[in-house]
């Protein structure tokens, strides 16, 4: 049990930094984009945001085969294999979310006024990935309050 505890602590600690990069973008921290677009900055701090979210997920990819190898050492009561069980899904849940938002950072560093152009359909680029994006978070939370629950229940 204490690897698998372990193992979400490195969870949470892959979704904190990946949700400090998502509040920037889209929180109240988004301000300090408007300063990055006077200093010509904001082409450079999408590809830094790229590049640690594409490491997040380097990590994750680390972690979803110990993971799996837990669930084939040992014959575990229901609780902890349920556990198991949306701890890979969360996992694979928040690579999504990053891999979403990755696409949309790639898109604003590439064209940014492009890709928020409105499109025929009158909706942007922007606009139909941050939708896919919304819904991959909503995934993610629910998914997220489970887990929650199930650790506070153990």
């Amino acid at each position: 049990m204490s690897r698998l505890i372990d193992l979400g602590c490195r969870i949470a600690e892959v979704h904190h930094r990946y949700d400090d990069i998502h509040g920037t973008l889209f929180g109240a921290a988004s301000f300090r984009l408007i300063f990055e677009a006077l200093r010509g900055r904001r082409q450079r701090t999408y590809r830094e945001y790229i590049q640690t979210l594409k490491a997040l997920r380097g990590e994750l990819e680390s972690l979803e085969p110990r993971l799996a190898e837990l669930s084939t050492e040992y014959a575990a009561k229901a609780s902890e294999r349920e556990m198991r069980t949306i701890m890979a899904e969360y996992l694979r849940a928040l690579d999504g979310s990053i891999a979403s938002l990755v696409v949309i950072l790639e898109n604003l560093a590439q064209d940014e006024s492009a890709y928020r152009a409105l499109g025929d359909d009158g909706r942007s680029g922007f606009t139909r990935d941050k939708l896919n994006y919304d819904h991959s978070l909503s995934e993610l939370e629910r998914l997220g309050t489970r887990l929650n629950r199930l650790f506070a229940n153990y």
